[in-house]
């Protein structure tokens, strides 16, 4: 285009609202009447777009039809021209205000509900179907049907959740939200992202409804068939009287079995009891190195080292061609000197007559009485004594009772009344210092131990004969899990706890260091949990 020689720059511009940033005529005096744009600079780009007009070839013919009939007339009387593209240019605010931020429905959710939705309940609006959040992720499948997969499974959400909607009134979006981003992590296609949703719409649909918000029915797919199954499981395993009773051990047993009979009536004689509380002055055969003594508890500290011992078991091993015997404690061959150093300790061992002569034993029926006690029976509860060694041989330390769920009833130390000899750590996984903090002696923790032990409670346990000698308590409702899972030689020998836990659950227990010992409370635990697998694996 030709450049511009200013012959009508003396001349008004015909157009009172002309705008036109190359206008061939003056507009000194329509200055007043027309609006000033402001300076670009102060305008941000936002507003100044507006105000720019392109210069087409129609916008050059109607400039040169203007110029043609004011050259040609002289009249200062031109009439008005409008374009049909005019638009009145608006005055911009001298303060612009930054627009608000426009915040997304909400991120993309996870997989795992509880995860994808939290902090968004903020956010979301519960009044109309979930939207797709704008920072999708990349995704192989197109936008709207992915909102439209997004609808379909909150629409069988908001029906599944109908009961319980009020306690969480985005628990249909969240789930939906997280179900849909689940299908769309694990489909490839289009194709098979579809059918994925389908798929799980109908599973959604066929949940039975929830009654609360723990209810197996609520999250995703996935989730739901998982916490089914847990239900199932739980359900199949659960320890009533009626499944179990099948485990318990025949009274004619007890004698093979090695337990104490709680049938004779000497061992409940009150003029046996506590005839001989200690062993002081005695002399026994100590119980680690065979070594005969006389029971002492005096000079305790400087008589360590009187002892000489092996903790551990001996197994077999095959060393230059020949088969030995070694100590797990210190992989010494089995006859030489021990490798621990200690004072001699005792055990009366199933001598239940020089048991009761230390602490008389009681049945269940007599501690609560022909009417009943004051506690709730439990109908399956399981029991774990930790021992220790006093004056008077193997004495109870710690009691733990848990019901059928694993809870804890009773945990509880046992006051001694008998000087102590050792707390055996290693094993007990007790100090003197907690022995120092016990309050109840033995018959108040048998006491206590009925509240939850009735006549007929069966009691669960691994080598229970040995819990019911230090707790003094007679009672015929047994289950033995080193019983119900037998050694393979037979009685006497058994099979050690923590073997068969890593065997039939998976997991190991009583692997703490020598000297933490042992845990009542997880063995009890262990003890409920194998006897459950068994009734799983027997009802199926």
């Amino acid at each position: 285009m030709f450049s511009n020689l200013g012959l009508l720059s003396s001349s008004r511009c015909p157009d009172p609202s002309c705008g036109r940033p190359r206008c061939f005529f003056s507009h000194a005096e329509a200055s007043s009447s027309r609006t000033t744009p402001t300076p670009t600079t102060d305008i941000p780009s936002t507003i100044r777009q507006p105000v720019k007009r392109r210069a087409d070839d129609n916008e050059d013919e109607r400039i040169r039809g203007i110029v043609k009939r004011v050259t040609s007339n002289g009249s200062s009387e031109i009439k008005k021209i409008s374009s049909p593209r005019k638009k009145e240019i608006p005055t911009p605010k001298p303060a612009i205000e930054k627009p608000p931020e426009r915040h997304s429905t909400t991120s993309l959710p996870a997989t795992n509900t509880s995860s994808a939705t939290k902090g968004l309940s903020s956010v979301i609006n519960t009044s109309r179907p979930p939207i797709l959040p704008i920072n999708l992720k990349p995704s192989p499948h197109p936008r709207p049907d992915r909102q439209k997969g997004l609808n379909t499974l909150y629409t069988q959400y908001a029906k599944l959740y109908a009961p319980i909607l009020h306690l969480s009134p985005d628990l249909a979006h969240n789930s939906a939200f997280a179900q849909e981003a689940e299908t769309a992590t694990v489909s490839s296609n289009v194709r098979i992202y579809k059918t994925a949703i389908h798929q799980a719409a109908v599973s959604i649909s066929r949940r039975p409804p929830p009654n609360s918000i723990n209810h197996p029915s609520v999250g995703t797919v996935k989730e739901s068939r998982i916490a089914f199954e847990i239900a199932e499981k739980e359900k199949a395993s659960k320890l009533s009287r009626e499944k179990i009773e099948k485990y318990c051990l025949p009274l004619d047993h007890f004698e093979n079995w090695r337990y104490p009979n709680p049938n004779d009536l000497i061992l409940v004689d009150s003029n046996i009891s506590h005839s001989k509380p200690d062993g002081e002055g005695e002399e026994h055969i100590c119980s680690r190195c065979k070594v005969s003594f006389i029971v002492s508890s005096k000079n305790l500290e400087n008589r360590i080292g009187e002892c000489k011992f092996h903790y551990g078991k001996t197994i077999p091993e095959r060393i230059e061609g020949k088969r030995k015997w070694i100590y797990t404690c210190c992989a010494k061959e089995r006859g030489e000197q021990g490798c621990q150093d200690f004072i001699h300790v005792f055990s009366n061992g199933d001598d239940d007559l020089k048991l009761a002569e230390r602490v008389g034993f009681k049945t269940v029926k007599d501690i609560v009485g022909e009417k009943g006690g004051l506690g709730k029976y439990n109908n399956v509860v399981a029991m774990d004594c930790e021992m220790i060694h006093t004056t008077a041989g193997i004495s109870l330390g710690r009691v733990t009772i848990v019901d059928e769920n694993g809870e804890i009833l009773l945990d509880e130390l046992v006051r001694q009344t008998v000087p102590v000899l050792d707390v055996n750590t290693r094993f007990s996984g007790l100090t003197n210092d907690d022995l120092d903090k016990a309050i109840m002696d033995l018959p108040a923790v048998r006491a206590a131990a009925c509240m939850f032990i009735g006549p007929d409670t069966i009691i669960v346990g691994h080598g229970l004969e040995n819990d019911l000698r230090a707790l003094r308590l007679l009672h015929t409702k047994i289950i033995d899990t080193a019983i119900v899972f037998p050694h393979d030689k037979g009685p006497p020998f058994r099979r050690a706890l923590r073997d068969i836990v890593k065997e039939k659950l998976g997991y190991f227990i009583q692997d703490r260091t020598s000297d933490l010992g042992h845990s009542s409370a997880v063995d009890a635990k262990s003890t409920l949990d194998v006897l459950k697998w068994k009734v799983r694996e027997d009802n199926e």
